[in-house]
C-alpha cells in the first residue's frame, strides 16, 4: 500500500513537471527572446542545424523584433560555425547591405574577410580567387575601421593570405623556369618581388631574374637585378653565383 503511495506521487510529480515544461516551451515559441535563448542554447551545444532552424524561425516569425536582427547574424555565425564557409560569407555580405549603422558592422566587416580566407585551397596550384577577395574584405576593414579590436587580427590573416599568393606566384616562376621558359619566368620573378617583398622570396626572385634576363640576353637588366641582391641581401645564398654570373657578363661570355 505504501508502495503503491510513493509511485502515485511520483507520477503526480513527474507529470507536474512535464505539463510545466511543455507549457514553457509552448510559451518560448511564443516570444521572440525565448524562442532565441532556445536557439542560442543549440548554438552552445554545437546542435547547428537545430540552431540554424530556431534562428530563422526568430527571423520569420518576428521580423520586426530586435532579436530577428540578431538572429540574422547569428545565422551566419552558424553557417560559419559549422564550416559552411559560403553561406557564411552569403549571410555576412546580407546582413552588411541590410544593416550598415549595425553597432558590430566591424565584426561583420571582419567575417566576411574571414568567410574568404577559409576557403582558400590548400594546394597553391588551384584558383586562388578567395584569397584576392579575403584581401580586399580585410582591406576595407583596415580602412573603414581603424579603431577595431578586429584589426590585430584582420591584419593577420592578410598577410596569411598575401603568403598563399606569393607561394603561387613562385610555383608558377619555378615552373617556367625549370622548363626554361626564362621570359614568362622572368615575368612571374619580377612580380613575385614587386607584389610581395618581404615574405621571403626577395632574394630568390632577384637571383632568378637576374639569370632568366641573362638567359634572354638582356644584360643591362640582368645587372642590375645581380647588384641589387649583392647589395639588399649581402649575406644572401645567392652572392656568389650572383657574383660569378656579373663576372661573366663583364668578361663577355655566356652560360652554355
Amino acid at each position: 500500500m505504501r508502495f503503491q503511495l510513493v509511485r502515485c506521487s511520483l507520477i503526480v510529480i513527474v507529470a507536474t513537471l512535464w505539463i510545466v515544461g511543455c507549457a514553457t516551451i509552448e510559451q518560448d515559441a511564443q516570444d521572440p527572446t525565448g524562442l532565441y535563448d532556445q536557439a542560442e542554447r543549440a548554438y552552445q551545444r554545437e546542435n547547428y542545424l537545430s540552431a540554424l532552424e530556431k534562428f530563422r524561425q526568430v527571423k520569420n516569425r518576428y521580423p520586426y523584433s530586435s532579436k530577428a536582427t540578431q538572429a540574422e547574424l547569428r545565422i551566419a555565425d552558424t553557417y560559419f560555425a559549422q564550416e559552411s564557409y559560403i553561406e557564411a560569407e552569403a549571410g555576412y555580405e546580407i546582413f552588411r547591405e541590410m544593416h550598415p549603422a549595425y553597432p558590430e558592422i566591424d565584426y561583420v566587416q571582419f567575417r566576411v574577410g574571414l568567410s574568404f580566407f577559409k576557403q582558400i585551397p590548400d594546394n597553391i596550384a588551384r584558383d586562388l580567387t578567395a584569397a584576392h577577395r579575403a584581401i580586399e574584405e580585410f582591406d576595407v576593414l583596415l580602412a573603414k575601421y581603424p579603431s577595431s579590436k578586429y584589426r590585430e587580427e584582420a591584419e593577420k590573416w592578410r598577410k596569411q593570405a598575401r603568403t598563399k599568393l606569393a607561394e603561387h606566384e613562385a610555383y608558377v616562376a619555378n615552373f617556367y623556369f625549370q622548363r626554361k621558359h626564362y621570359l614568362s619566368a622572368s615575368y612571374r620573378y619580377a612580380s613575385l618581388f614587386k607584389t610581395f617583398p618581404g615574405l621571403g622570396y626577395d632574394e630568390i626572385s632577384l637571383y632568378r631574374l637576374g639569370v632568366c634576363y641573362y638567359r634572354i640576353r638582356m644584360f643591362p637588366n640582368s645587372r642590375d637585378a645581380l647588384q641589387r641582391l649583392v647589395k639588399d641581401f649581402p649575406n644572401s645564398g645567392f652572392k656568389g653565383d650572383a657574383f660569378a654570373l656579373l663576372k661573366n657578363m663583364e668578361a663577355g661570355t655566356t652560360i652554355p
